[in-house]
């Protein structure tokens, strides 16, 4: 189920983008899919634990082609930020050691003001508030979540692996 939730967050965050453009909430200016979007980042590791690292490029891919579904702009923008952002994020959580929350927080850290800075610039300009705005609601949702892992599982509908049974 780790998959439904890694591509319906994709469909949804580009469904918000392409209908509302930027917003603005309580003086915080950003794209309005960032927030379901910035679910992907965490939700990508999940699948990596389920299905390995070449498993998990096949999802990373068939995600990248839905974005192909909406508007053009829209969709060079979110495919050039999507394939740098989760680059980086799988490079980084493939190469680092430690727990899975450790691997997750260090590859968002870097992935998500990547994607942010890439996707703005693409779709929307040098729009600044935009970046950070959506730099920081990516950041917030990928922590999100977190509290659905303990103990090597995950506690959800939406996912249910153990990090035993991981493909490498």
């Amino acid at each position: 189920m780790s998959v439904v939730f890694y591509l319906g967050s994709i469909i949804l965050g580009n469904i918000m983008v392409h209908s509302l453009g930027l917003v603005t909430i309580l003086g915080l200016t950003f794209p309005a899919g960032a927030i379901a979007v910035g679910l992907t980042f965490s939700a990508r590791d999940f699948v990596q634990e389920r299905y390995g690292k070449i498993g998990c490029w096949g999802w990373m891919l068939t995600a990248s082609a839905i974005t192909l579904a909406f508007n053009q702009q829209l969709a060079l923008a979110s495919f050039c930020a999507f394939f740098l952002a989760e680059l980086s994020d799988w490079f980084i959580y493939t190469r680092t050691r430690g727990s899975f929350k450790k691997r997750l927080m260090l590859s968002n850290l870097i992935s998500t003001p990547l994607d942010s800075l890439v996707f703005v610039l693409l779709a929307f300009g040098p729009a600044w508030p935009a970046i950070w705005g959506q730099t920081i609601i990516k950041m917030l949702s990928s922590i999100l979540i977190l509290p659905l892992f303990k103990n090597g599982k995950t506690y959800s509908l939406f996912f249910s692996f153990q990090r035993s049974k991981a493909v490498s």
